[in-house]
């Protein structure tokens, strides 16, 4: 995904055991496997990705204890509102539905097709991945003489949120894209 990350498909790829290995040389089971292991990847990318949104979420409450704590009780509902857009975001990137890569499925989704899809998530990811960093303990935090930055700063990370969202939407729709066949 990044520079200082190995592509989460070549990890599981190199974490297969010999089962698994043997699967790819049958012929019967080799494509199986493969969409498996893709599968897997995608699985460990939105657990990534879910949990660093709730890293956004904890560093959120952090900024909105100390908006408390200042007495602010105006912007309090600003962060708190945030706090449940990103809560819920990570709760659908987390638990969205895998699919299924049986023996027979009914809907055939070739390599190439999940390929485009896990790479089409480089945007997604990225997107998350700066929230992350914008929202850290290093680089927010409430000052109280100057109240009214934080709405400021409240409506960037909301359009944020707003993006990584649409951004999301549009992976699920390619994804329902690729199981109708479209």
């Amino acid at each position: 995904m990044s520079q200082g990350n190995p592509d989460i498909r070549q990890q599981v790829d190199a974490n297969r055991g010999v089962a698994k290995k043997l699967e790819l040389l049958i012929p019967g089971l080799r494509g199986y496997r493969s969409k498996e292991d893709l599968r897997a990847s995608d699985a460990l990318l939105r657990n990534q990705v879910a949990d660093r949104l709730d890293k956004v979420k904890d560093n959120l409450q952090q900024l909105r204890k100390q908006v408390a704590a200042a007495g602010d009780f105006n912007n309090l509902t600003t962060v708190g509102s945030l706090i449940s857009q990103v809560q819920g975001l990570s709760g659908e990137v987390r638990h969205s539905g895998q699919g299924y890569a049986g023996w027979v499925a009914p809907i055939q989704i070739n390599d190439d097709k999940l390929n485009r899809l896990y790479d089409y998530d480089y945007a997604f990811v990225s997107s998350v991945f700066q929230l992350d960093d914008a929202t850290s303990p290093g680089k927010l935090s409430y000052d109280s003489s100057a109240p009214n930055t934080v709405q400021t700063v409240m409506g960037e990370f909301a359009r944020t949120v707003a993006d990584i969202r649409q951004k999301w939407s549009q992976r699920m729709e390619a994804i329902e894209g690729i199981a109708l066949g479209r």
